[in-house]
């Protein structure tokens, strides 16, 4: 299985979860005569909610953040997915920046 793939299969499974919890909050909703637009809105924003959650769990767990070493610059670049070799061109890129702001 390559990595595209699991992403894809990552991916399905966060929306497959995301409208779960949607379904479930309208299906909660419903036994309280809800209108059905009020829970079609509800469980499309919980969805919403849920999967964008998800994306940034998912991003936190596969990111690689590179931080410039001079004490008080806050510029950093956060990656995904890359390789060795591109993680170190911009490892070098965050360490050469021209841009200093003190804290």
């Amino acid at each position: 299985m390559t990595k595209q793939q699991r992403r894809r299969i990552v991916s399905l499974i966060e929306i497959g979860v995301s409208l779960a919890v949607g379904a479930t909050i309208s299906i909660r909703l419903a036994s309280y005569d809800v209108p059905f637009f009020l829970l079609t809105a509800c469980a499309l924003g919980t969805a919403g909610s849920v999967l964008s959650a998800l994306l940034n769990i998912e991003q936190a767990w596969t990111a690689t953040t590179h931080r410039c070493t001079v004490p008080g610059c806050d510029f950093r670049v956060r990656i995904q997915h890359a390789d060795a070799g591109e993680s170190r061109c911009w490892q070098e890129i965050v360490a050469a920046h021209p841009r200093h702001d003190a804290v």
